[in-house]
């Protein structure tokens, strides 16, 4: 098989990185993609670094078994503390979620909110990335804890979340008007978070990703060679019973057959 048209490996902690699939299916309809999501072991973002890193490695060599032609983490916190060691080792390119968003915020004007999980914020990893395009940019970063198991039990647009977006955004100064959703779960709680704080320039790291993976294709890895729609595989560490449900939500299609594989 041509490398063009293997498919494109994309693994998160769960089931939030469907958000990026949603993107890719958009963005390139054609490309085969191969969804793999340590649902058994999520959430990474209260993890130290070390096991997130050896979290990451173990999902990538997973990945490896359907040859892919690039491997994308769907997920800010395994890209944190994880990419450098997958690169490092990895037989194709692997690219995080973390420079494309970081890239997109250095765009906007005026200082820049970070939403994510703790290990995510506490990495500084959107700081330096975004600082690396604007050395003197403002940024305040919030850890949201809570936002993930919401997405997670699909509460995407409940009273309670509500109350608990607008929790967090609060601890944003005012003058804050772009917020960078530094987790691909929380784009499905859009809905509250853009009623707890109207008028804010949100970047989803999924759909600034999926145009950093275009630009790839366009380069050496190239387009997949047919324009018949891509097919979707999607692999899971562990298959609850409402998994479907949730996971059709964040894929915004029906999630259809789901493989469990053994870490």
């Amino acid at each position: 098989m041509n490398r063009s048209d293997r498919p494109i490996g994309v693994f998160d902690s769960g089931i939030g990185g469907l958000t990026v699939i949603h993107a890719l299916r958009q963005s390139l309809p054609q490309e085969d993609l191969v969804y793999l999501g340590d649902t058994a072991r999520l959430p990474y973002g209260s993890k130290s670094h070390r096991t997130i890193e050896r979290y990451t490695l173990q999902m990538g060599e997973l990945l490896q078994r359907v040859e892919p032609k690039l491997i994308v983490i769907a997920c800010n916190t395994a890209s944190a503390h994880g990419l450098p060691a997958l690169q490092a080792v990895s037989p194709c390119p692997v690219i995080g979620v973390i420079e494309p968003g970081a890239e997109a915020a250095a765009e906007q004007n005026g200082p820049v909110g970070i939403i994510g999980t703790l290990a995510t914020v506490g990495s500084a990893a959107y700081d330096t990335a975004i600082r690396r395009h604007d050395p003197d940019r403002v940024i305040y970063s919030v850890a949201c804890p809570l936002l993930v198991p919401l997405a997670e039990e699909g509460w995407f647009d409940d009273p309670v979340t509500d109350t608990i977006c607008r929790r967090y955004l609060n601890q944003l100064p005012f003058e804050v008007k772009t917020v960078v959703l530094g987790c691909t779960h929380y784009p499905t709680l859009m809905a509250s978070l853009e009623r707890s704080r109207p008028g804010t320039h949100w970047i989803d790291s999924g759909r600034v990703t999926a145009k950093a993976v275009d630009r790839l294709l366009q380069g050496h890895l190239g387009y997949r060679t047919t324009s018949a729609r891509g097919t979707l595989k999607v692999q899971l560490t562990d298959a609850s019973s409402r998994l479907k449900e949730v996971g059709s939500r964040f894929l915004e299609e029906t999630l259809g057959d789901v493989e469990v594989v053994e870490i």
